[in-house]
């Protein structure tokens, strides 16, 4: 379902050819748009590739000309079809969403940008092998030109058509599922499933339930058997995150879905064959975890087929007036509004800490929006100050107390490397520690990238 050079084909529909032109203006060149007047669907054959269509009702279309439109239902794109309608009868409107029960529907006049929007989110996956939405803007994760998320965005490209399993490190906000997406969608499973599940945030004996499924009457309460999502994955992709934080026994039978392609639900003798992916993240230092016992050695060495590092916010600062961007952008086509970021805004996020990453960031845009009015731009002043205390300067005090600590660690170790120059004896000497404690620190914290020792 793609035109020329790949690029995905819309169905433009309008009685008029200023309308067919104003919709092929719009959606031009992200996608490769087909023409038609109503009257001319009876042949559809020539039509079969359009993965999405654009419906246009104006004014002028009677019901009469309505009646042709049940064409439109017998072509693949059927199920993703946007409707704008342009001064039209409440019986037209009425019956154009009965027949054709269109997936958006948009009043003109409207902004290219609005209708760009609606088709990417309207449309389905790609081709096999070419990922979803082939040219849908990257994910916020994967946006920038920093020689950090090029390295990030350069792996996905690489490991994507593979099977190999991967495991994706970083702090908490910087984008780890949406860098997992990614994978799933420029890989051959793109039309399959993604199924997402934080193993940390489940007590260890209904995390087993969820993941591999249970029989009735397996436990108190299993009143009808239910299916894991391992198998809700079957032919597409899994994604455990912080897989870090299981049990060793949970452990033990992810290995063995790994190494069998099997799982095994609760209270049954059976197995049953699953063909999933399994994309990993956690923020922990796993090595450490198995220098304590808290984690398996084998389970870390077939999940670790392939280690991508997401770079936290601040070691990729000129990335922010692209994502701020991204962001604005996706607020404004959410709420109708054209959004305008002053320079001034764009200086002071880069002077931020961002210790929350990129979902501080989208953050701080949707709430200096809500503060602007409409047709205002949207200016330092109408972000919130930084959260600063005595201890945690620059810091967002929220979420568990763990990551509070971790971050509050890893600010201090970049100010004592800053300090000293990147000399890491130095370094340590100023924290109390001996090299080979900063350096472990260092490993469980994610600062891979600074100076040897």
């Amino acid at each position: 379902m793609a035109g020329k050079k790949g690029i995905p084909t819309v169905l433009a529909v309008a009685s008029t050819a200023a309308l067919r032109r104003w919709v092929t203006s719009a959606l031009t060149p992200e996608f490769a748009v087909c023409e038609k007047d109503p009257k001319d669907l009876t042949d559809t054959a020539p039509l079969l590739d359009a993965v999405a269509a654009v419906l246009v009702l104006d004014s002028e279309d009677d019901s009469d000309t309505l009646e042709t439109l049940g064409s439109i239902n017998r072509l693949p794109c059927s199920n993703h079809v946007i409707l704008l309608i342009n001064n039209v009868h409440e019986e037209i409107v009425a019956a154009a969403l009965d027949r054709l029960a269109p997936a958006q529907l948009i009043e003109l006049p409207t902004r290219p940008m609005l209708l760009r929007y609606a088709v990417h989110n309207t449309i389905p996956n790609a081709a096999p092998g070419r990922g979803a939405r082939a040219n849908h803007r990257p994910a916020p994760a994967l946006l920038g030109v920093s020689s950090a998320i090029r390295e990030v965005i350069d792996q996905v490209r690489q490991i994507a058509p593979t099977q190999m399993p991967a495991l994706i490190l970083g702090e908490t906000g910087t984008g780890k599922e949406l860098v997992a997406r990614a994978i799933h969608e420029q890989s051959p499973r793109a039309n399959g499933p993604f199924v997402a599940v934080n193993c940390g945030a489940l007590p260890d004996s209904l995390l087993e339930s969820e993941l591999f499924g249970h029989r009735r009457g397996s436990f108190t309460g299993a009143h009808t058997d239910k299916s894991g999502l391992f198998e809700f994955a079957d032919g597409g992709t899994i994604f455990l995150d912080e897989v870090g934080d299981t049990s060793p026994a949970l452990q033990m039978k992810l290995l063995r879905v790994l190494e069998n392609k099997e799982v095994r639900p609760l209270g049954d003798t059976r197995t049953i064959h699953v063909d999933v992916r399994i994309v990993s993240a956690t923020h922990r230092d796993l090595e450490a975890c198995i220098e304590e016992g808290a984690f398996r050695q084998d389970l870390y060495y077939r999940l670790n087929a392939v280690t991508i590092q997401v770079p936290p916010l601040r070691r990729r600062r000129v990335d922010i007036p692209f994502l701020a961007q991204h962001f604005a952008e996706e607020f404004g086509a959410a709420h109708a509004r054209r959004i305008t970021l002053s320079e001034d805004l764009i200086e002071s996020l880069g002077q931020r800490s961002f210790p929350g990453n990129v979902r501080e960031l989208r953050n701080s845009i949707e709430r200096a929006i809500a503060l602007a009015a409409p047709g205002e731009a949207v200016t330092a002043e109408h972000l919130q100050p930084e959260r600063t205390s005595r201890l945690t300067a620059g810091l967002e005090l929220e979420g568990p107390l763990k990551q509070l600590v971790d971050r509050v660690e890893a600010e201090a170790i970049e100010a004592a490397l800053e300090r000293s120059g990147g000399n890491r004896r130095k370094a340590a000497e100023a924290l109390g520690l001996t090299r080979p404690g900063l350096r472990y620190k260092m490993r469980r914290l994610g600062l891979e990238d600074a100076p040897p020792l």
